[in-house]
Formats: structure tokens, sequence, C-alpha cells
């Protein structure tokens, strides 16, 4: 079944202002992000995309010189997109609550049929363009670790200190990236939600334990 298309914003005369610039951008990404799911990233084109968002072609090869320039803002919008639906970390005094809770939202965002999709669609490209394949996963990579920073207290990754990055960047590879990399594989996702919280609990407890280990004997 086809992907819902967006309607592009109304055009008025003049230059547009910020927010209108935003809302095009939008129907732009949505545009792109629908044609590269339905059509792979070979079958798409940008000027295909101009076609369909409604676009102008100058405009739109301005802000995206290439279509790895555009799959990429597709990608981290699909990303961003994901973080921002994820529930707020609640001031739980028990930061193992605190990592279960982050650690489940991650894999069901990464569980999500959209950011499979651009996964597989990544992978298939790596070989052609290894760039675009790399600043994908630094992207989710780096968003999830800052996910996992804030429920271990620490708001911003420059506020880290080299441990807490250690150990958020540790739990992203045991808890979600397993998982996500398995759906990406054709796992059934159903499935591997049923097996979410168990992963997720063995990483808080493998983290835990590290942290014991690490802590020197006073």
């Amino acid at each position: 079944m086809p992907l819902a298309r967006t309607e592009p914003p109304a055009r008025r005369r003049g230059r547009p202002s910020t927010a209108q610039a935003a809302l095009l951008e939008e129907h732009v990404l949505a545009t792109a992000t629908t044609l590269f799911l339905e059509r792979g990233f070979g079958r798409t084109t940008l000027d295909l995309v101009a076609q369909q968002a409604a676009v102008g072609k100058s405009g739109l090869y301005a802000r995206y010189p290439n279509k790895g320039a555009l799959f990429t803002a597709v990608v981290d919008r699909s990303i961003q997109t994901m973080f921002n639906d994820m529930q707020a970390v609640h001031n739980d005094p028990d930061i193992g609550q605190r990592l279960q809770r982050v650690g489940e939202g991650l894999v069901e965002g990464m569980l999500h049929p959209r950011c499979v999709a651009l996964m597989r669609i990544t992978a298939a490209e790596a070989e052609n363009f290894p760039n675009l394949a790399l600043s994908a996963y630094e992207v989710s990579f780096k968003g999830a670790v800052r996910q996992v920073l804030r429920a271990l207290g620490v708001q911003d990754r420059v506020d880290a200190d080299v441990e807490q990055i250690r150990l958020a960047e540790r739990f992203v590879e045991i808890a979600v990236q397993p998982l996500s990399f398995q759906a990406a594989f054709g796992v059934d996702a159903t499935l591997l939600r049923l097996r979410a919280s168990a992963c997720v609990r063995d990483a808080v407890r493998l983290l835990q334990a590290a942290r014991t280990l690490d802590t020197p004997e006073v």
C-alpha cells in the first residue's frame, strides 16, 4: 500500500518566511522519504522528488546538491523523529529503571518499519556510498547514546565524562543494536519486541556490574 503523500504548503508571493521555509523543507523531506521507501535509493532521483513535491528543481538542487545529501537528510529526519517521539525520562531515583525505560524506547523506535526500511536501504548502498552509510550509522548511534546519557543524569554529551560516555555507548551496543540489526535482516519485529525488555534488563545488569567492578576499593 503506497504511503500517504503530503501536500505542499500554500505558496505566497515574495520571499518565504522562516516558518514557511521550514514547512517547505519538511514537505520535501516527507516526499523524499516516501519515494525512497517505495522505490529504493537507485530508482529515486532529485528530479522525481521535485516533481512529486511540486517544488522548483533549482531550489531543490541548491539545498541538496546530490541524491546522497538528500538521503542523508531523510535519514536524519527519521532518526530525529524517533528520538522526539520517545517519552521523556522520568526523574526516577533508580538509575536501573531509567535505563530500562530508555532502552525499551530506543528498541521500539529502531523497530519502526520506516527505520528498518531506511537501514536496509543504507546497508544496500554501503559499497557504492560508504560515507552515506557511515553518516547514517553515526547519527543513529550518537543520538541513542545521547538518550542514554540523559538517563544517567547528563543533559548533554559535552557535560559527560569519559566513563559515562563509555557506559552509554556499551549500553546501546548491547541492548539496542543487536535487535535493530536482526530486524534489518528480516527477523519478525513482533518477536523482537517480546524479547526487548529482557535484553535491555540484561544490559542494565551488565553495566551495573561493570560499574561495581570498576570502582576502586577504598
